[in-house]
């Protein structure tokens, strides 16, 4: 009988193999939208006027006011969706193979695999939360929240306006 020679992996190989795969994922979770994306906004810079004189104006009782306690940022943990988790899966199945060459080593792999690519997914879909406390013109206090991401325009002290749905307008 012929003996096959045995070919191990080279650990190079196994390393750029898994580089290939997670750039992969990565790629296939930004096309698809599935990354967060800079919404940063640049801040207008207004000029103060030369020399006009200030209108005093005498404001009505505005129920919807009030003025900035705290704004808290809150990091908030991403949500899997599976798909992380089955390409690692895969991935790291593909790999175990090559590296153990049986079934145990295919099923750690593919263990391995789908746990970190599960974390992967949710360390990408992980957010900013922003915590914003109102204290209102009649003395009571608002809790707000904003999960848009991008960090509000307000901080404390400033005096600003509570819509209907729950925004926050400078005053």
């Amino acid at each position: 009988m012929e003996t096959q020679a045995r070919k191990n992996l080279h650990p190079l190989m196994a390393g750029a193999a898994v580089a290939v795969i997670i750039a992969a994922g990565v790629a296939v979770a930004a096309i698809t939208g599935h990354l967060p994306g800079s919404k940063a906004e640049t801040a207008v810079v207004s000029q103060p006027a030369k020399h006009v004189p200030a209108k005093q104006h005498v404001a009505a009782a505005c129920h919807d006011c009030g003025v900035i306690v705290e704004v808290k940022a809150v990091d908030v943990a991403g949500k899997g969706t599976g798909i992380g988790a089955v390409a690692g899966g895969v991935g790291g199945a593909v790999i175990g193979h090559e590296i153990g060459e049986n079934r145990t080593g295919t099923a750690v792999g593919a263990v391995v695999g789908a746990v970190a690519g599960h974390q992967i997914e949710r360390q990408a879909r992980a957010h900013k939360r922003y915590d914003i406390t109102v204290r209102m013109n009649d003395g009571t206090t608002r809790a707000l929240s904003d999960e848009t991401g991008t960090p509000p325009s307000v901080k404390s002290g400033d005096k600003v306006r509570v819509s209907q749905d729950g925004s926050v307008k400078p005053i």
